[in-house]
């Protein structure tokens, strides 16, 4: 029999307590998984967002501490549409908000020129008019709420008329309702304020002259600019959430770890009698040292695989609920479930290592005294 059936074979014997060491590193690992999908999950939900409705460029203050809960003048933007590059530029303004059945909604408003309002991808009905308390509302949120085109919906104590149903591509987009940015400011006490402002530049640009373009923006007001894909790198709420979910992470996957140590300390308990047979009759350190640490490999492989399953099912899970799939793409990649496999499987190994040691500690007839 080869050392890894071996192993396997001591595994099977104490098949209760095996099966509940992989369930605990898989829960562990699948922990991980889904939280690092999370954090990922927010920034490219928030970008791919912007990129959909028209989006080149993000302007935002340099001292924000939040990209959405930001705050500019809405004058500002006329001293970049003035400069030389820039093709148009729209003030957004984004706020949440409660529904009356407490459903969280994020309410965007944008200016009249935005390039936005020419790309809306209209399901049903029409425009909102400026001038006029009048919304859309994207296809996922209208199904959430059981409303439709010539429905009406209470947003910030007021009343509100949804004139039509938005079909766009991304989760967020597709949970948004979308105003005229002096309805969102009248109605969120912000007149005269922006989250951030969206430019796009003169497409014959090429990339030196854009970057030229940005740098002068920056140089000109106190304002950071970023490409969609950039917009969360200095929000500090992004920054928290990436923390929370590495720290989490991490504990859990030391937990499954300690998991392992704990059962392979029982295993090799239980087996002093055995452990010391293998010493008398000619094994050596190394090879029963071998033996333990593959019992704790194969324990961590098999945890680690099922802790990936896991991982996308429970994202698969919260995609589905409104509160997270409203928002948030929670669709885990590869680099999502090799992270955790990197740390746990060390870990497995390193668990393994202190219940290896202490076994080759005993004297062959030590061992067969105390079993």
């Amino acid at each position: 029999m080869t050392m890894a059936g071996l192993a396997f074979s001591n595994l099977a014997r104490r098949a209760a307590r095996t099966l509940l060491t992989v369930l605990g590193i898989a829960l562990a690992v699948g922990t991980a998984v889904a939280l690092l999908a999370l954090a990922r999950g927010v920034a490219e939900s928030v970008g791919r967002g912007l990129d959909e409705t028209g989006a080149e460029f993000v302007v935002a203050p340099r001292n924000a501490t939040g990209v959405l809960s930001s705050r500019l003048p809405e004058s500002v933007g006329g001293v970049i549409a003035a400069m030389s590059g820039v093709e148009s530029v729209s003030g957004e303004l984004y706020a949440f908000t409660v529904t009356a059945d407490n459903q969280s909604v994020l309410i965007a408003g944008w200016s009249r020129n935005a390039a936005g309002w020419k790309e809306v991808p209209l399901r049903s009905g029409r425009l909102p008019e400026p001038d006029r308390r009048e919304i859309l509302i994207g296809d996922s949120l209208a199904e959430g709420l059981g409303l439709a085109a010539d429905d009406e919906i209470d947003l910030f104590d007021e009343t509100f008329e949804v004139v039509g149903v938005t079909g766009y591509a991304t989760a967020m987009n597709r949970s948004m309702v979308i105003m005229p940015l002096a309805a969102l400011q009248e109605a969120a006490l912000r007149e005269g304020q922006v989250s951030f402002f969206t430019v796009r530049l003169v497409a014959e640009l090429d990339e030196a002259a854009r970057d030229r373009v940005r740098q002068a923006i920056e140089r000109e007001l106190p304002v950071v600019v970023s490409d969609t894909e950039e917009i969360l790198d200095r929000d500090m709420n992004y920054e928290i959430l990436q923390a929370i979910s590495s720290a989490v992470s991490l504990v859990a996957l030391v937990s499954g770890a300690v998991s392992l140590l704990a059962t392979l300390l029982i295993s090799v308990q239980e087996r002093t009698r055995e452990i010391g047979m293998m010493a008398a009759i000619g094994w050596s350190d190394g090879r029963i040292v071998a033996l333990i640490v593959i019992e704790g490999v194969l324990i961590g492989l098999a945890g680690c695989v099922l802790g990936v399953v896991l991982g996308v099912a429970a994202s698969a899970l919260f995609d589905r609920l409104p509160a997270i799939g409203g928002f948030v793409s929670f669709t885990p990649r590869a680099a999502d479930m090799a992270l955790p496999l990197l740390f746990a499987l060390p870990l497995c190994a390193a668990g393994a290592a202190y219940p290896a040691w202490r076994a080759v500690r005993l004297m062959p007839a030590d061992a067969l005294r105390r079993a």
